[in-house]
Formats: C-alpha cells, structure tokens, sequence
C-alpha cells in the first residue's frame, strides 16, 4: 500500500510544479513574478477564463518618517511636584503669555506639541502595534522551511503576500503620523489664531466704549443743537450696535481659543487637570517663500511619496498573488485567501469628505476570506478581485492628483491674500493714526468709530489672511508626506 500512495504524492507534488511553471512561462519576460517586491506583471488569460488582462502597477514605497530634532517626553516639560497651580483670568488679564515662572504652567513650542502628541496619540499607538505584530506575523511565515511547501505549496506566495501586508502597515504608520503632524500645528495655530483676534477685539471694544460714553454725554449735557455737531440719539444707537457687535466677536475668539486648546490637548493625549500648559507663540508667524514652487513639484512629489499610494499598491501586488496561490492548490475544493489573515484593511482608499468641496471617495478593495469550487473557478474569482485592486490603485492615484492640485491653488490663493491683506492693514494703520490724532477736533463722532471699526477689520482680516497661509502650509506638508516642509518656528 505504499507505493501507490507515494505515486500519488508524487503526481499532486508534480502537478502543481508545473502550473507553477506554467504560469511563470506565461506571465512575461523579465523578473519572477512571484518574487521580490516588484509588481506582479500582467498574466494571460487561459481561454476557458473570460478575463482581459490588465497592465502592471509599480508599486510605491512609503516615504521614510522624518527624524526628529528632539524628543520631548510629557514628564520633562512638568514642573517640580506642587510648584504648578491654576491661574484664573483675573490674575492674568488679556491672557499674557508665562515665563515658566513658579506657579505658572509651562509655555510649548509647536514642536514640543508634536513631540508629545507622536508619543503619546493612541492613533499612532495603534498604528504601531498594528505594525510589530505585521512584522511578528511574517517573522513567523519566513521561520517555515522547504518542507513546509511539501504540506502547503502556496506558502511561498504567502510569504510574499506577507511581505506586501508589511509594507502596506508601513504606509499606514506613515499616514497616520503625517496626519497627526498637521492636525498639531492646524490646533496649536488655530489657538494662537483666536488669541490674536481676541487681542484685536479687546483693543476696538475699549475704544468703542469710551466714544460711546462721550457721545452719551454729550446728548445729556448739549444745550444747542449746534454742539452737538450732527450727533444724534439714532446715532448712539448704531455706534451701541457697533459695539455690541465688537463684543460678539470678542467672544467668539475667546471661546474659539479655548476649543482649539481643548482639540489640541486631545490630540496630545493630555488632560488639563493633571498637565496644564500655555502656547509660546502670542502671535501668528509671517513665513516667508525662498523657493519657487509650480503645480507640477506638488503632484509630482505627492505620487512619489503619499503612504495611500504605497498601501494602494501593496494591495494590487497581494491580489495578483492570491491567483498565483489559488493556481498552487488543484485538488482543494475549498482554500482560504489572504482576508482571512491579512495586514490589508478593507476600506476606502482615501476615505471620502462631504463637504462645500469636491472630494470623491475612493474603491475599498474586496475579497473573500475563501474561495470555492475547482481550480479554474477559483483563479477565474481570484483574477476579478485582482483587477478591482488595481481599480483601487488608479482611483487613489487620481485623488492624490486631485488634492495636490487643490493644495497648490489654495497656497496660491492664500499667498495672494495675504499680500493683500498686508496692504490694506498698513492703510488701515495710518486711517487709525491720523483719526486718533485728530479725535479732539472731530465733532462727529461716529466718523472716529467708523474710522475704529475700519482699521480694526483690516487688522483682524490681515490676521485671517496669515492664518490661511499657516494652514494651507501644512496642508501641503500632509499632501506631499512631507517632501515639502515649511520652516516653522521652534518646530
């Protein structure tokens, strides 16, 4: 009874080596296509499998992490035990910034915000988990020798399918930090952002107060109409609307700041009661441009470096592979597939946004966790799964495209702004300059609030304008993962 069946072991064992060989013949000339990190290349279809064939898609390499400068670890930014207690509004009026003085919290840099929030953001730290046990799960695929393919002749292939699920939560990883980076310097702007504004308003409500009580008196104490230089109740009215208007302001930004201190500290895993802190920064930096830069540098480094492309790609080369590893096992009428133990998530790549913009989502990939039936049935399945992950790809690529090019025009748009706003705040200065001056010989006084009104929204609106151009900044650094990265300070 021994010799038929090592026969039989023999012929499954011989079977399978020749499709084997079968499909490397077919698939082309050039590398193996089932070795190595190169993407599989484009198989032919036998003609009882209807499917046409599909072109090669390289696939990308995540970009590595940026090296930080420093690491600053939560505990070494709290001060000694007991030295650290909470200061109301009424002990620091207008929200003065702290020298990291006893009893006053710490003051942090943007980078110090970022250094925290990459050690401590529970995203990230799921990401990297994710990542050990990807690496844990192929470390113990590559452990099996040769004879473990004598029990599994699909286990190379599935090594290699390993191998891309690695390099798809590397991608992952990437993403997620770059993300992070953003969010920490869009929050901690944000505050500084409302903090400004806040300044502003405070400024333009004291003004407005004192020419609404000297208008008032004035009313009250006028006994010829001639004195009162065109003053009049319907007046005082409107200039109390001005200044109620101010107040709203004055609170939207107070209360503004607050919410982006309150998202900050999330992002940086951070509560208020255990660790308090204070931004640096009291105002917004104005960056300056040194090199030139086209529509064509973004898109180009965003398809070079985005971790979603290299995840995108990952997944087709995995795909492609599942046929390779159903095509090694003829006999099975039942076989598992990669989604049954796989790195590679099932969702849309990127996800979608609605929103006033036009942002479609991409394809999330798909595949079962087995597949039924004979052989060609199962590689026949295998194929059209692997064609819409390379639908998956071309898709993700095209959003790439897509926001490069939105976070190049919105930069162009914002520095344009920006110059303007520069303009119109140094006229605005001068209209307050020479108003305040000559205030005393002005006896209409709704002219100087107007004047006030006016040389405040043109430095409010100048404060708006450095804000978007921050912010469309760091978008950019997100969109090309990092291949632009602007100088921000104390980053």
């Amino acid at each position: 009874m021994q010799r038929p069946v090592t026969r039989l072991a023999w012929v499954m064992i011989l079977a399978g080596a020749t499709f084997s060989f079968t499909v490397r013949t077919v698939g082309a000339a050039g590398d193996d296509p089932v070795s190595g990190m190169t993407s599989a290349p484009a198989f032919t279809v036998p003609p009882t499998i209807l499917v046409a064939p599909t072109q090669p898609v390289a696939p990308t390499i995540p970009a590595p992490l940026p090296t930080p400068r420093a690491t600053v670890r939560r505990d070494e930014l709290l001060p000694p035990a007991g030295a650290m207690g909470a200061i109301s509004d009424e002990e620091n009026p207008g929200g003065k910034q702290s020298n990291g003085s006893k009893g006053e919290p710490p003051e942090l840099t943007l980078g110090m915000c970022l250094a925290i929030a990459l050690e401590r953001q529970p995203s990230l730290k799921a990401a990297r988990s994710s990542l050990a046990a990807t690496e844990a799960g192929f470390r113990s695929l590559t452990n099996f020798g040769t004879v473990g393919t004598l029990f599994s002749p699909d286990l190379d292939i599935r090594k290699q399918q390993a191998q891309r699920g690695l390099a798809a939560a590397s991608a992952e990883y990437q993403k997620v930090h770059n993300e992070i980076v953003q969010d920490v310097t869009r929050l901690y702007y944000s505050a500084v952002y409302a903090r400004e504004q806040q300044a502003i308003a405070d400024d333009l409500v004291g003004q407005l107060k004192e020419l609404v009580e000297i208008v008032r008196d004035i009313l009250k104490t006028a006994k010829d109409p001639a004195d009162l230089g065109g003053l009049s109740y319907s007046k005082l009215l409107a200039m109390e609307i001005g200044l109620q208007t101010a107040q709203e302001l004055q609170a939207e930004a107070r209360v503004g700041q607050k919410r982006a201190l309150a998202a900050l500290r999330q992002l940086m895993a951070v509560e208020e009661s255990s660790f308090p802190f204070r931004l640096k920064d009291s105002e917004l930096p104005l960056m300056e441009q040194r090199v030139p830069l086209s529509k064509e540098q973004v898109v180009e480094m965003a398809l070079s470096r985005r971790p979603e492309l290299a995840l995108a790609a990952a997944g087709v080369d995995a795909f492609r592979l599942e046929v390779y590893a159903q095509a090694k096992l003829p006999f099975r009428r039942v076989v598992p597939t990669l989604a049954s133990a796989s790195d590679l998530h099932a969702r849309e790549i990127p996800p979608a946004m609605r929103g006033n913009e036009y942002r479609p989502g991409g394809i999330a990939p798909e595949m079962p966790p087995q597949l039924v039936g004979s052989k060609s049935d199962r590689v026949n399945r295998a194929m059209t799964f692997s064609q819409r992950a390379e639908a998956v790809f071309e898709s993700a690529r095209t959003l790439v495209t897509l926001e490069a090019e939105n976070g190049f025009l919105e930069f162009e748009l914002a520095s344009e702004k920006l110059t303007l706003a520069k303009a119109k705040r140094a006229s605005g200065q001068e209209l307050q300059k020479s108003t305040r001056e000559n205030a005393p010989n002005i006896k209409a006084k709704d002219l100087i609030l107007q004047a006030e009104v006016a040389a405040a929204k043109a430095q409010s609106d100048y404060v708006q304008a450095k804000f978007q151009y921050l912010q469309a900044l760091a978008a950019l650094e997100r969109i090309t993962a990092g291949g632009i990265r602007p100088a921000f300070p104390d980053r």
